[in-house]
């Protein structure tokens, strides 16, 4: 039970600092919180796993795989009402099959996106778009792209943008047409980790119950046509996952075959292409295969994959085809921007404990000085200490142990730093305003999954293009109708942030320590802790006022991944099955 004990404990944590700001140890209401927690999530758990157990015992997995054509028999002969045949999803890997699940699914998530005409653009997406169309941003010139933002995603969005706007005259139709290929492209990714889960046996039952929440889970049409690159690298990694869990099943013989092996290195190049952290993640998780019992051939193989894709994304394109295409690398700082709020922590409490050789290697290095981060440090988000600010000078080094020497002097500091800005992974409840230093009566707002339903363009950038409007009747009726599952009683436990990012992926590992799971099932899962693990390295992670930078889309992978991993759960325990 140290499981759910530690998740309580960190839990509580959280909680005390997403209103505070600090955590204060001496404070003996933190601690009955912890307890509180740490009760809750050991009779959670157990609950959880006796329900899962009882799913799987009871049909959870199919024993036999029916014939694709014995199926398409049954079917035929039926007598089911034509409407019924036509709305049945078929699971099945051929490329018709899969369109057509992708067009029911499209289908069922149509009404969101006719209502949120003519789509949804973050405020980060503007700025793209306004650097594609040849406008100056982020301190560039006019006709340079800023890899900050994946070039590709930028490149994507701005063509078909400039499409839709080239047969229309009016950029709200080019969005609209790339609200809909976005989700169609969603529709489509999922559809095929679903069938994937059909050929791994999964039971109908429990399929149908994954595909409807799927269909009808109204986040999941709302982000995945909305425009960021969050929900862009969602869409090309559950494709990347698929290939990775058939890798698995195949104990990495496919790796060896030339077709899957070029398939698999251009879907994880794709993914370091639309969202930085996903060459991470994809690296780390294929190098973790190596302690897998599999072949050493295949695993040397697997290495150079991610060796090579790591090469080619950091170095090759930057270094051979950034200049050919204007395109200017991202600042080296983004990487690094919780152990900026840390440094940023010491200056606002203890701005003059610090030597003069210090303060003159983090001026150098990070985009702000030591009093510009000591004015701008707020608690909950470590934008304001980063922006969006270039330097090329300073030692990576010489930063690397200035931060180790600050920290090593107050510990206590970074701790909090960490624990604040990261708190909104861990708490349910946290401050809803711009505060620097919270004080009592602190107040609160429910941390729950807040998709936009209209809008956030920079006025100065794309703004200028396509104006923000106040919501249409369809965005207010989408944004009611979110509100309304943040309040119903059970269904709102959904929408909380920290149920994904924090409770489920721990539940998981939880769940395979009491199966005994082979380490093949084990390693199933890792791409879904990795990723859920780089979110600690977020700038923010509650939603702050006037701020664009919500944490919805950048947990909203972790909303994806734990539906599929209850899924995934309730169909490792059948035994080996291997795909062919």
């Amino acid at each position: 039970m140290w499981l759910p004990i530690l998740l309580g404990i960190l839990l509580g944590i959280g909680g005390y600092s997403a209103t505070r700001g600090e955590v204060s140890f001496g404070d003996s209401a933190l601690y009955v919180q912890c307890l509180a927690y740490a009760v809750t999530m050991c009779v959670l758990f157990s609950l959880l796993y006796v329900l899962q157990e009882w799913i799987v015992a009871n049909g959870g997995v199919q024993r036999v795989q029916p014939a694709i054509a014995e199926e398409a028999k049954d079917l035929s002969s039926s007598r089911m009402p034509r409407l019924h045949a036509i709305a049945r999803f078929e699971h099945d890997f051929h490329v018709s099959s899969l369109l057509r699940d992708a067009l029911r699914m499209f289908v069922c998530w149509s009404p969101y996106i006719i209502l949120m005409y003519p789509g949804i653009l973050y405020w980060d997406t503007g700025d793209q778009l306004a650097q594609f169309f040849g406008m100056p941003v982020f301190g560039q010139e006019s006709g340079q792209i800023w890899d900050h933002h994946p070039f590709l995603d930028t490149y994507f969005y701005g063509s078909v943008i400039w499409l839709g706007h080239a047969i229309s005259g009016r950029y709200e139709v080019g969005l609209f047409m790339l609200s809909m290929l976005h989700a169609f492209l969603a529709c489509l990714a999922v559809s095929s980790m679903l069938t994937y889960f059909r050929k791994r046996q999964l039971a109908r039952k429990p399929l149908a119950v994954v595909t409807a929440v799927f269909c009808f889970f109204p986040v999941f049409p709302i982000m995945f046509s909305s425009i960021v690159k969050d929900t862009t690298n969602v869409i090309v990694f559950l494709i990347w996952l698929t290939m990775y869990l058939c890798l698995i099943d195949s104990r990495l013989a496919r790796i060896a075959k030339p077709g899957f092996l070029m398939g698999f290195m251009m879907m994880t190049v794709l993914l370091a292409l639309t969202k930085k952290v996903g060459l991470y993640v994809a690296v780390a998780a294929i190098l973790l295969l190596v302690v897998g019992k599999y072949r050493k051939r295949f695993k040397a193989v697997c290495v150079i994959v991610a060796i090579g894709c790591f090469a080619f994304v950091s170095v090759f394109l930057p270094k051979v085809v950034f200049p050919r295409l204007n395109i200017i690398p991202g600042e080296r700082q983004a990487a690094i921007v919780v152990p900026i709020q840390m440094v940023a922590r010491v200056a606002h409490i203890n701005p003059s404990d610090v030597t003069e050789k210090e303060k003159q290697t983090l001026n150098e290095y990070l985009p702000m000085s030591w009093d510009e981060m000591g004015r701008n440090y707020v608690p909950f988000t470590a934008d304001p200490v980063t922006g969006y600010a270039m330097k090329t000078g300073g030692s990576a080094t010489d930063f690397a142990k200035t931060w180790l020497s600050v920290g090593l002097k107050h510990p206590r500091a970074y701790i909090q730093a960490f624990i604040s800005v990261e708190s909104g992974w861990l708490a349910f409840n946290g401050a809803p305003a711009n505060n620097v230093g919270p004080q009592s009566p602190y107040p609160e707002i429910a941390l729950q999954y807040q998709p936009l339903t209209s809008n956030a363009l920079n006025d100065g950038t794309f703004g200028q293009f396509m104006p923000n409007r106040e919501p249409s009747k369809g965005q207010a009726a989408v944004k009611s109708l979110i509100r309304a599952l943040q309040d119903i009683p059970v269904v709102n436990v959904f929408m909380y942030i920290a149920v994904w990012t924090s409770i489920m992926p721990v539940y998981l590992v939880y769940a395979l320590i009491r199966r005994h799971a082979s380490r093949d099932d084990v390693l199933r899962f890792v791409p879904y802790w990795v990723s859920t693990a780089f979110l600690f390295l977020c700038a923010v992670t509650i939603q702050l006022q006037n701020d664009h930078s919500s944490p919805t889309r950048y947990a909203f992978q972790a909303l994806v991944l734990g539906v599929l991993s209850l899924a995934m759960l309730s169909e490792t325990s059948s035994g080996k099955r291997r795909i062919d």
